[in-house]
């Protein structure tokens, strides 16, 4: 008999994933943009320079290049999109992913940068919009 799969945490996935549920429930309303932490406003502005043309401004994967891709951008509401860690999204923006329009900001943005982008991708994500 197997084992249930289990994370590092010691949560047993499915109990994880409850967890995560009434975590998120639990979270507060988003911060008016008045606000914002440092970090977040930061990730926005870079977020607007580089991102938004792909992923739009609301972070769904319809900006105004997306329509020329062979592959669509990341829709951050997506249920896979918001499972992802924090290290997940830092590798993608940092490294891309290999046969798809998402190239490495690897030299362009600095680690911190990376961070803060990963900040305002969660914030979008939270307010559904």
């Amino acid at each position: 008999m197997r084992r249930p799969a289990r994370h590092r945490s010691g949560f047993s996935i499915p109990r994880a994933g409850l967890a995560l549920g009434a975590i998120l429930m639990a979270c507060p309303p988003p911060l008016p943009a008045a606000d914002l932490p440092e970090d977040v406003a930061v990730g926005k502005k870079i977020y607007e320079e580089h991102c938004q043309k792909c992923h739009g401004a609301t972070g769904r994967g319809d900006g105004p290049q997306a329509q020329w891709q062979y592959l669509p951008p990341a829709n951050f509401h997506a249920p896979a999109s918001k499972l992802k860690s924090d290290e997940q999204w830092i590798a993608v923006i940092e490294h891309g992913v290999i046969f798809s329009p998402m190239h490495s900001f690897r030299g362009t943005l600095n680690y911190t940068e990376i961070q803060d982008v990963v900040a305002y991708i969660r914030l979008l994500a939270e307010r559904g919009r």
